[in-house]
């Protein structure tokens, strides 16, 4: 289960021809990598938002300040490899994640902002 210590969102970006909104989001565990969410205006979700690409960050300022090529400072997470351990169920983890994320204070109302159609 990944834990939210915070929510930013950053900006509007275009992904596969549809607006998406860019949020940061900060582990609330000490190892836990950093997420980039990008969130699309979706009228078959439930909530009225999906998920379209997540980007975990290893990023080290230490070590990848620079071109470094030594590890991969990022990389999409792809639906079936997030939330692939543990209880519950990994479609559940996600759901959970996803409801969280909009929950989160601010974030839910900067999305209606802009993404609004």
């Amino acid at each position: 289960m990944y834990y939210i210590k915070e929510a930013a969102f950053r900006n509007v970006t275009m992904l596969d021809g549809q607006p998406c909104a860019m949020v940061q989001v900060l582990p609330g565990e000490a190892d836990g990598p950093q997420l980039y969410v990008y969130i699309a205006r979706s009228e078959s979700a439930d909530d009225g938002y999906e998920i379209i690409r997540m980007i975990r960050s290893n990023a080290d300022e230490e070590i990848d300040w620079f071109n470094n090529d030594m590890h991969q400072a990022t990389a999409v997470v792809s639906e079936e490899e997030f939330g692939d351990q543990g209880w519950p169920s990994p479609e559940r983890q996600r759901k959970e994640f996803k409801a969280r994320l909009l929950a989160y204070p601010g974030i839910a109302d900067r999305l209606q902002k802009e993404l609004s159609v």
